[in-house]
This record gives C-alpha cells, sequence and structure tokens, in this order.
C-alpha cells in the first residue's frame, strides 16, 4: 500500500510515521508540495514539485503522480486543500485512489468560522460566542452580551492568519476591517486544549482520542504541551462525533472560561499538534491503514494514555 501526503510542509514526523507503518507491509509514503524546500518532502521515498492548489490542472496533476506511483490512498495537511479534494472525491475513488478526508458538507463547515458556531449551538454543543461582522458585534456589545478584549479572525482563515486583537472601545471604535470576511469573539483562554480525535473511516464511530493542555504556540500550531484528561471534554467530543459526519483525523480546539468548555474550532484534518497524540500512544496511520484495508478500528473504550507528559518542540534541520 503507498500513501501519499500533499502539501505536506513541515510536516516531518507525520510522513515519519506513516513509513514506519508502511514499512511493515512493504508500503511507501510519497509527499508533494509547491515547495521544493519543504522540510517533510525529504522525509519520503520520493517527492514531487507541484503546481499552487489553486491551479487549474492541480487535480489532473495530482491524479497522474497517483497513477504512474500506484497510490492507493491520499491525504492533505492544509485546511485550503481539503475542499478540493473532498469535492473531487469521486473522480479520485473512480481511479481505486481513496482521498482520507470528512464528507465535503463537514469540511465546508469546517471552515466557515461562523457557520460551524450556528451549528454547534443548534446541536446542543458549546461553542464560543461568535459574531459575523463588526455591525453584529458592535450590537451584542451595546447590550452588554460579550465585552473585552475582543479577538478578530477571517471567516475563513487558518493558521491564526490575520488575527488581531481589539482590547477596548476605543481601539474598536477605530478598527477598519478589511476587505475580507471577518468575526468577532471573546477572548476566552482561562485555559486553552487541543483534542486529537479519530473517526472510523468505515463505521463513522470514535476509535481514540487525545487532550493536550497547550502551554505555548507558534505560528498557530501548537508548540509546548501537556497531556491531560478531562471527562467534560470527553463528553463534548462523543457528542460532537455523534452529531457529525466527520471521518479520519480530527483536530478540536476547546477553551475553557469560568470552568466551562467551549468549542473554539475543529479542523478535519492532522493537527500541528499531533505529535504530542502520537508519542503516547495515537497511532492514527495504524488506524487509517485498518481502515484502506477493509478493517475497522474498534470504537473508543476510554482513556488509555498517560496523563502529564509534556511535548516541547525544537528546530532541527537538513543540509540539501
Amino acid at each position: 500500500m503507498n500513501i501519499l501526503v500533499l502539501s505536506a510542509g513541515r510536516r516531518v514526523k507525520v510522513v515519519q510515521y506513516f513509513s514506519k507503518e508502511l514499512a511493515k507491509s512493504n508500503g511507501l509514503v510519497f509527499a508533494c508540495d509547491m515547495d521544493v524546500f519543504a522540510p517533510a518532502v525529504y522525509f519520503s521515498e520520493k517527492f514531487f514539485k507541484v503546481s499552487n492548489i489553486n491551479d487549474e490542472h492541480y487535480v489532473d496533476e495530482i491524479l497522474k503522480i497517483c497513477l504512474d506511483h500506484k497510490i492507493d490512498a491520499l491525504l492533505s495537511m492544509i485546511d485550503p486543500e481539503l475542499e478540493l479534494i473532498a469535492k473531487n472525491q469521486k473522480r479520485f475513488e473512480s481511479h481505486g485512489i481513496i482521498p482520507i478526508v470528512s464528507p465535503l458538507p463537514m469540511v465546508e463547515l469546517s471552515f466557515d468560522k461562523y457557520a460551524m458556531h450556528r451549528f454547534l449551538i443548534e446541536h446542543g454543543l458549546p461553542s464560543v460566542p461568535t459574531f459575523n461582522g463588526l455591525a453584529q458585534v458592535g450590537i451584542a456589545i451595546g447590550k452588554g452580551e460579550v465585552n473585552f478584549p475582543l479577538i478578530s479572525k477571517p471567516l475563513t482563515g487558518s493558521a491564526s492568519l490575520g488575527i488581531a486583537t481589539i482590547h477596548d472601545e476605543c481601539e474598536f471604535k477605530n478598527f477598519r476591517e478589511s476587505p475580507m470576511l471577518r468575526v468577532y469573539q471573546p477572548f476566552f483562554k482561562d485555559k486553552e486544549f487541543g483534542v486529537d480525535a479519530y473517526i472510523d473511516l468505515l463505521t463513522g464511530e470514535l476509535v481514540n482520542l487525545f487532550i493536550k493542555e497547550k502551554i505555548s504556540m507558534r505560528a498557530g500550531e501548537t508548540d509546548k504541551s501537556i497531556s491531560v484528561y478531562n471527562e467534560e471534554i470527553v463528553a463534548i467530543v462523543e457528542k460532537l462525533v455523534s452529531e457529525t459526519d466527520f471521518k479520519g483525523p480530527i483536530d478540536i480546539d476547546i477553551f475553557e472560561h469560568d470552568g466551562e468548555f467551549f468549542i473554539s474550532e475543529i479542523n478535519p484534518r492532522f493537527g500541528g499538534g499531533y505529535p504530542h497524540a502520537y508519542a503516547c500512544g495515537m497511532n492514527f496511520p495504524s488506524y487509517i491503514i485498518n481502515n484502506l484495508n477493509g478493517i475497522p478500528n474498534e470504537s473508543y473504550n476510554g482513556f488509555t494514555y498517560k496523563e502529564g507528559k509534556i511535548m516541547i518542540k525544537f528546530d532541527d534541520l537538513i543540509l540539501l
């Protein structure tokens, strides 16, 4: 079995994890990126420099790579590409190539922060209060429904790009929106948690999850974290899975505020902090390989990892 990692970027560890698991059955991991100097591609069996994902021939390019190198499945490491892969799922499947991606409606929902907020509230799930545009949040401020500081985010952004903090009434009056649509949220950050969860591709059941409290972030990804267990968070994730149709690996951001937990964002892909989960025994690549072989994974059966394990990322280099 061969797997292609799209937009591999800096996800060296994920490529290595797949290489290790696939080697057990003589399978290979390939990688591609538009940047020939993306570090992760140098840890694959072979890598391919490809066009920007917005290029009209990008999918044709990926499909040709898959056919030429007998690729059985593919997955992407970045949010903007997920929708493209989901839209072309049937095309890939018609050639016997399985995209490891959630259904298109779930991908579209997760990429629209306001739509996701409305969905969560309608399905009885806790969500960080989210306001669509300056006018809406201005009304909420006037009614006392939200207080400063506020976080302003692009409606469909990712990787913490374009985020701004509005500290007080003066800054709010002087804040000018860019043409990009934005949402506004209160600064809920007593504690921030990241949840790595795997949902079986075949059964749709939750297979396993890992909770980490974030100690620090860098470029929108978890840089330092500590493994924790919290039954309230587990209950939230279990309900989320039951109310949605996500598949495969998902990354959930949850804030604690005044003793309550609120979902902030859901990313239907491997999260930047997933290496912490893997190091604590959450072997998502093995779950994926089982599913690709037609084997359902056992459903979630409770807490299995150790609390108090700290992940610290650090820089390394490759000399080419």
